[in-house]
């Protein structure tokens, strides 16, 4: 190889335009190989396996990891901007080169390390003990880039962790391969929601082994942190680091696990460049609008997973009324705000009256207004704020606020001894408008 000042000295002795150019494009060659940092010339370099959790610390060279069995995976992974990335890589089994170290019984956790100094560490049982899996299906359920969403986790088909000779990133065609970023740490998820991208070490160089306890995460924290709260608060949940380390949990009372709903999904070291999605997509848990059980627990890479917290909320303030109300006539069944609602008698037409009723209680009820029934008198009294409306069964007289009009269908009870109600009456005094469409037979109720 041309040394530097030879190679300025002998370009300067050239005439010809064409060698000129020749010997300027070896020049920049020798400039960018001498100024390049490790990892680029990386792919030749040899991996040492050491540390208490070995009995015979080895290093192998490239080309004896060349000589070993080969095997191939193709890997989804997610990284935690979080964007959802294909990656296929083949080479030595991550076990394989351990058990040729003669990994102790009581290794606990691993520090891999690339040529650049960067690290990561992880734990024998989610290397090993824990079933890892590529998910053919993990970019369902949104754009491809959206690794915020649940992918499908159907079809699952399980991976081993290897060190790689060859990968590549951004695709699961294994013809684009090659040795660019080897050796190369590579390993399967163990939910389809799983961070591992950032666990994939380009240019590793070192495994250390370890027999020590390894520390454990700590235990998500709840803003409020449960007790008291009004309807429709939102609840935050924070960790130490919220990086890597990802907070899942749930709000059936479950036990949460890696499976759960994750939390964090974007990492703290991209909170200030993601500012603007930030709020939606590590999104506070609520509105809570009915007494609700929290359980939240901190995963992550190289360390033991946190306690399981539980956080209670019990809602208080007055439940909101429903915004849509949708009847079927001859269906016992309604929805409000597009939940099923069970009537226990169906809305009908008078055919003799043109006019469709309703039980008022139902409809009422869910316009938030309070229902009352006198059975001598046989009188509905609707309150809704400072109006309140009486109805008398067979009757066409009401009152509004002591007013008396009349209406041209008296209400009446119908089995099982429910009362029924014009519905444009009662919804037009009550601040709601009303529509029938009769393809569907349906009654919108709208507030």
């Amino acid at each position: 190889m041309l040394e530097f000042g030879d190679s300025i000295r002998r370009i300067h002795l050239i005439k010809s335009p064409s060698w000129r150019f020749l010997y300027w494009a070896i020049l920049l060659a020798i400039v960018l190989q001498l100024l390049a940092p490790g990892p680029a010339r990386a792919a030749s370099h040899s991996l040492e396996i050491t540390g208490e959790g070995v009995a015979n610390p080895v290093t192998f060279t490239r080309a004896e990891l060349e000589e070993m069995e080969q095997h191939q995976y193709t890997y989804s992974t997610i990284n935690t901007w979080p964007t959802k990335k294909w990656q296929v890589g083949r080479g030595v089994k991550l076990w394989d080169l351990l058990e040729r170290a003669g990994i102790k019984e009581e290794a606990t956790f691993l520090k891999f390390t690339a040529v650049d100094g960067f690290t990561v560490t992880l734990t024998a049982k989610e290397l090993f003990q824990d079933k890892r899996y590529c998910f053919p299906h993990f970019q369902e359920g949104g754009a491809d880039d959206d690794g915020h969403i649940p992918g499908n986790p159907a079809g699952k088909v399980e991976v081993e962790p290897i060190v790689a000779l060859l990968s590549v990133e951004g695709s699961d065609n294994p013809e684009y391969m090659n040795e660019l970023h080897t050796l190369q740490l590579m390993l399967g998820q163990r939910a389809v929601t799983e961070q591992t991208g950032n666990l994939f070490v380009k240019y590793l160089c070192k495994i250390e082994v370890f027999t020590g306890e390894p520390p454990g995460w700590d235990p998500p924290q709840a803003n409020p942190p449960g007790g008291t709260v009004p309807r429709g608060s939102m609840v935050t949940l924070s960790n130490l680091h919220s990086d890597d380390d990802k907070i899942y949990y749930t709000t059936d009372g479950s036990t949460p696990t890696i499976e759960s709903p994750m939390y964090n999904w974007i990492a703290s070291r991209w909170w200030s460049a993601r500012a603007d999605v930030l709020g939606t997509i590590n999104r506070p848990i609520g509105p809570l609008e009915e007494d609700t059980v929290i359980k939240a627990v901190t995963i992550g890479p190289g360390r033991r997973d946190s306690e399981v917290v539980t956080f209670h909320y019990r809602v208080v303030g007055e439940e909101p009324a429903a915004k849509t109300i949708i009847l079927t006539i001859g269906r016992e069944e309604a929805l409000l705000d597009g939940a099923p609602s069970a009537l226990e008698a169906a809305p009908y037409i008078k055919p003799e009256a043109g006019r469709t009723l309703v039980p008022v209680r139902f409809v009422s009820e869910a316009l938030k207004a309070q229902v009352g029934w006198d059975p001598d008198t046989k009188q509905v009294t609707i309150t809704a704020g400072e109006k309140e409306v009486i109805l008398t069964i067979g009757s066409s007289e009401v009152s509004i606020n002591g007013r008396a009009e009349t209406i041209d269908c008296p209400p009446e009870i119908v089995p099982p001894g429910r009362t029924f109600v014009p519905i444009r009456f009662v919804s037009e005094i009550l601040g709601a408008e009303v529509d029938y469409n009769p393809d569907t037979r349906q009654v919108i109720i709208t507030s």
